[in-house]
């Protein structure tokens, strides 16, 4: 039944309910109040089941909110820092990391990222780890961490490598490919990953 269905049959109804208020004699009047109006059952039904629906569209509306966070998060410029990374760099984790296309010793990988005011990739946390292994495949690319003779392992920033995650060969300078990170002679020709924060 359509809208104007039910207008219609409201006010054939209202028409009904005045003419039995002129009838005193009428025992529907006395059931009656003066001024209430009678929708006829098919159209309440209509009603209901629009706003049933409706409710049931906001509800699924507010609760994919929660569970897809990131559908509804606005396109508005936020205060990210993409852009501080130089071109042909790549930011992640409030760092920008340059990924080598052509190779050099471990030396010489780290003069080209003091160029740019970065140092071979440093690596602190899993997550940057994932991020480069994905990165890098299956090529070997020299990453910061170096051991001079008799030392301890350290970093391109003079940090000591606390082996928070394995490290495997017995030579002095450090590669990553995307299934591990071992070592090897520095003096081999590699890719390399450069790594800087953002500024």
């Amino acid at each position: 039944m359509n809208s104007e269905d039910c207008s219609l049959t409201e006010n054939s109804s209202l028409h009904v309910e005045r003419g039995q208020r002129n009838n005193a004699a009428s025992s529907h009047f006395a059931t009656h109040h003066e001024g209430s109006l009678q929708v006829p059952i098919p159209c309440a039904v209509v009603n209901v089941v629009i706003i049933t629906v409706l409710i049931i569209a906001l509800i699924s509306l507010s609760v994919g909110q929660y569970n897809c966070p990131v559908q509804y998060i606005s396109s508005e410029p936020s205060n990210s820092h993409v852009s501080s990374c130089p071109d042909d760099w790549i930011g992640y984790q409030r760092k920008c990391y340059f990924i080598s296309n052509i190779t050099r010793n471990w030396t010489s990988a780290e003069n080209s990222c003091f160029e740019h005011s970065a140092t071979l990739a440093l690596i602190d946390s899993e997550k940057d780890m994932i991020f480069l292994k994905r990165y890098v495949g299956r090529a070997e690319h020299w990453i910061g961490l170096k051991k001079e003779a008799e030392q301890t392992w350290k970093w391109s920033n003079g940090k000591e490598f606390n082996n928070w995650f394995n490290l495997t060969g017995s030579e002095n300078c450090a590669f990553l490919k995307s299934t591990e990170v071992s070592t090897t002679k520095c003096g081999k020709n590699l890719h390399w990953i450069c790594s800087r924060p953002f500024k």
